[in-house]
């Protein structure tokens, strides 16, 4: 597969503008889609473009199967990504957050690495939370599950059809989290934005500030008014800081003395 055909199974490009400098690229939180960040487009213009990435089982990929391992999912992203002409930038919610930061760190010492990640309502990478696995829990609980994650409209809930359509693939995505494990590594050259909801009982602000171990970079975390899906209503905040971002120059590592 080309570069350009990649580009066309990966992301969707509707948004995308000749003249940006600048991709932001977003990852979905499990059981999402790139249709989340539909709301977002009116915040890009100018030299940065927004880039919602598309994973199987979902949308227009629906018939595909869902992925199952993470680091492979983000070994394929990242080779897409590093293809592309435009400077990278990342944002991922909740499992959206770990797969953006591991595709972060494919993208180190590449051509072009990150410019900055932006992460939101998830844990720092190296917390692993005692929570009892849930991808497997029978059908009635899974769902009362998603309802109070907030992870699907609610009206979703009413169609059982379209239900046994998702199934598969919302149960995958928290299986592929519940697997993960962070494996040691360098921290990123890059800094590191995030965020927490402060009503968010999975996330509180301790789990969020860990994730300054993950960069040798700046590090800032935010606490907005909300609960897990905080972003429905706090996004411009998330935008004007890529924008921001957008502006800084490059980060580089230092380098040591012989």
């Amino acid at each position: 597969m080309n570069g350009r055909s990649a580009a066309r199974l990966w992301f969707d490009n509707r948004f995308r503008s000749a003249s940006a400098s600048h991709s932001l690229y977003c990852f979905p939180f499990a059981g999402g889609s790139s249709a989340y960040y539909a709301d977002w487009v009116p915040g890009f213009t100018g030299s940065v473009e927004l880039v919602p990435v598309l994973l199987p089982g979902r949308g227009v990929r629906m018939s595909e199967p869902p992925a199952t391992d993470l680091g492979l999912l983000a070994d394929e992203i990242a080779e897409v990504i590093a293809a592309e002409p435009t400077e990278v930038l990342l944002f991922g919610h909740s499992m959206g957050a770990i797969l953006a930061f591991e595709v972060s760190r494919r993208l180190s010492g590449r051509v072009r690495p990150v410019r900055h990640l932006f992460v939101t309502g998830r844990p720092a990478p190296t917390i692993v939370r005692p929570l009892s696995p849930v991808s497997d829990l029978p059908r009635p609980e899974f769902i009362q599950m998603l309802r109070e994650y907030g992870a699907a409209e609610p009206a979703i809930f009413e169609h059982q059809d379209l239900l046994d359509v998702l199934m598969p693939m919302m149960r995958a995505d928290f299986g592929m989290i519940e697997r993960y494990r962070c494996r040691p590594g360098s921290p990123l050259a890059c800094p590191i934005s995030a965020w927490c909801g402060d009503s968010d009982p999975e996330v509180p602000p301790a789990t969020m500030r860990p994730w300054a171990d993950q960069t040798a970079g700046e590090f800032r975390l935010s606490v907005l008014a909300g609960g897990h899906f905080f972003l429905n209503e706090n996004h411009a905040e998330v935008i004007r800081a890529v924008h921001a971002a957008s502006r800084q120059p490059r980060p580089q590592l230092p380098t040591r003395s012989s």
